[in-house]
Formats: C-alpha cells, sequence, structure tokens
C-alpha cells in the first residue's frame, strides 16, 4: 500500500482569503469562488513542484512524517492528518503511514508550496489505499489541508467554487495548459518563511471592514475570468488580475492586527510592471501572501519581462513559468 505522486503549485489570478465561519473550520471553506493558473518553473531545477511518497501499513505503530528531511509536528501535521482520516475513513482501513516530501522551491514565501504539497499528499495517498476518484472528488478532500490545494489536483486553468458544504467546494478545470496564452516571471524578493503563515491569516480576515466587498467582487471576477480565459483575451484577464490581488492585499493591511507582505522591492516591482506596460509592453501583476511578485506575461514577451524585472533592487532571483499539468502519480519513491 504504497504510492508516490507529484503535484505542482498554483497562482491563483482570483483569490480567496479566509474561510467560511459558518462551517467547521476543518472543512477550509473558502469565502469565495477562485481561478488559478497551476504553474511549471522552467527555470533551472526549479518546477514549483512537490514529490511525496506514502506507505500504509501494520506494521506502523505511529504516523510518520518528515518534509524535506525534517519531522513535522504541530499545526502541519495536524493539517496531513486532516487529510490521510478522511482517505483512511473512505477506504475503511485504519492503517498508520509514513509519508516523505521534498519540493523544490521555498515553503511559506506566498508561492503556494502548501497547494501542490497536499494535492500531491492527496493524489498518492489515495492511489495508495486503492480509491479512485474523480479530480473533482479528490480535490474536496485536498482542500481538507489547504484551500489552495484544490486546484493544485487540476493543470492548466483552474476554476475553483467557493461552495456551501464540503460537497459543493470543489474544483474544475476551465480548459488544458495549451489552452490560453499566459506566463509568468516570477520576482523573488524574499525566500524566507514569512512570519505569519496563510493558515493563521485567514483567521483575520473578517476583521477587515472591506472583506465583504472582496467576496462580493471575487465572485463576479472569477465567473469573468472563466470566459475571458476561453476567449484567449490576456489583457483582460490581467487586468482582472491585478485588481482582484489588491482587493486582497487591502484586506490583510486593513486587518486586525494588521497584514503587511509587501516588502519596499515589492512595490518596485508594482511600478515598473505598469510603467512597462504604459510603454506598450503587456504585463500584469499579482501577489499571494508573501512579498513575491508574478508577473503575468504573454510567451512571446517572457524572456524580454525577466530581464527588466531581473535589474530590479532587492530583486534576488527570477523564475519564470509556464501552465503545468495535472498532479499525477509516479513511480519515482523517495523510500
Amino acid at each position: 500500500m504504497k504510492s508516490s505522486a507529484i503535484a505542482h503549485s498554483n497562482i491563483a489570478l482570483v483569490k480567496y482569503w479566509g474561510r467560511s465561519r459558518h462551517h467547521d473550520p476543518s472543512l477550509n471553506i473558502p469565502l469565495n469562488d477562485t481561478v488559478s493558473m497551476t504553474k511549471y518553473g522552467m527555470t533551472d531545477d526549479i518546477h514549483l513542484q512537490t514529490h511525496t511518497t506514502i506507505e500504509f501499513s501494520p506494521e506502523y505503530n505511529e504516523d510518520i512524517v518528515s518534509v524535506r528531511g525534517h519531522e513535522i509536528t504541530g499545526r502541519h501535521l495536524e493539517r496531513i492528518i486532516n487529510v490521510i482520516d478522511e482517505l483512511r475513513s473512505l477506504a475503511k482501513i485504519d492503517y498508520r503511514f509514513k509519508m516523505m516530501s521534498q519540493n523544490d522551491f521555498p515553503t511559506q514565501a506566498g508561492l503556494a508550496s502548501s497547494a501542490s504539497a497536499f494535492a500531491a499528499l492527496t493524489i498518492a495517498a489515495a492511489d495508495a489505499l486503492g480509491l479512485r476518484f474523480s479530480r473533482e472528488n479528490l480535490s474536496k478532500i485536498a482542500r481538507l489541508g489547504s484551500g489552495s490545494a484544490a486546484r493544485s489536483i487540476h493543470g492548466g486553468f483552474v476554476y475553483c467554487y467557493g461552495g456551501n458544504s464540503h460537497e459543493t467546494s470543489y474544483a474544475e478545470q476551465i480548459c488544458t495548459l495549451d489552452c490560453f496564452d499566459m506566463h509568468a516571471v516570477i520576482a523573488v524578493v524574499d525566500s524566507a518563511k514569512k512570519e505569519i503563515t496563510s493558515d493563521e491569516g485567514h483567521h483575520l480576515a473578517h476583521t477587515s471592514p472591506f472583506n465583504e466587498f472582496r467576496i462580493e467582487k471575487s465572485h463576479q471576477q472569477a465567473q469573468e475570468l472563466r470566459r475571458l480565459i476561453l476567449d484567449n483575451d490576456f489583457d483582460a484577464v490581467g487586468a482582472i488580475a491585478e485588481a482582484n490581488c489588491l482587493y486582497m492585499h487591502a484586506v490583510m493591511m486593513t486587518s486586525q492586527p494588521s497584514l503587511f507582505y509587501w516588502q519596499p522591492a515589492t512595490l518596485n516591482i508594482i511600478k515598473t510592471i505598469q510603467k512597462l506596460r504604459k510603454g506598450g509592453l503587456p504585463c500584469y501583476f499579482t501577489i499571494d501572501a508573501g512579498p513575491n511578485v508574478h508577473c503575468l506575461v504573454q510567451s512571446k514577451n517572457m524572456h524580454e519581462v525577466q530581464k527588466l524585472i531581473g535589474q530590479i533592487e532587492g530583486v534576488k532571483k527570477t523564475i519564470l513559468v509556464k501552465p503545468a499539468e495535472d498532479a499525477f502519480v509516479t513511480g519515482d519513491h523517495l523510500f
């Protein structure tokens, strides 16, 4: 009862911030629908992916979890167990497990490491337990570990329903990785772990006076983006992604206590992107819960934007990104 899987992170074009307060917090029900691009790193050995191996056996006396060679405890372990307990229950098996996981990019730095981590965990564990589910149902289970992980089950461009229950909150693919010409240049400002994780920050969203407006607008923008992606309208998608990003960070900055993830270089990148766009080079920004910026571009402009963004003071490195494939089972085991 052993399996391995690989999943990629994603960048939300319409984001969610905050969980529903009307449901069990462990369900991670988002407050609004979201849209994302699952991403594949094209720079050096950075593919923006998580590789996980898990084995269930009656020989294990306890659950053993290791991530990048470090034993996992506390809240992160609770989130892993939340996913595994759901799968063990569905498989009607109570075996303990051993899990090893590694990724090739910084964790808890606003690059969606939890999305790829829990998507890979869900795919590998379901396969090891002999469970054959649709990707939509797998996305529901991955959401129990991380709301954004529901989207990383799928490749390409993804729509995730916030829903109002465990059954109605899931992700589906809008279209495959080749259907829409959007790539990205990630400007890495800081790869260190942030002081306040997204998991903690979600609890603060309701304290912002602007969150209800953000939720309403995000629902509208998500539905509009689905249509615009299928219409291959890059500029319209980029403009909405920028606006939605600013809505989310406005909520963060006006929460109690306030969350300021940006650094001086973050703002310099934003202003540079705006200047490039005014000069006729189409590019847009979006930023998750961290200081690092995704510069959204079409494939023909990717290297030019990378060169210009890489020259900004405070940018430590850049990572080229293209749409990624679905999360998948692999025969390459970590133990």
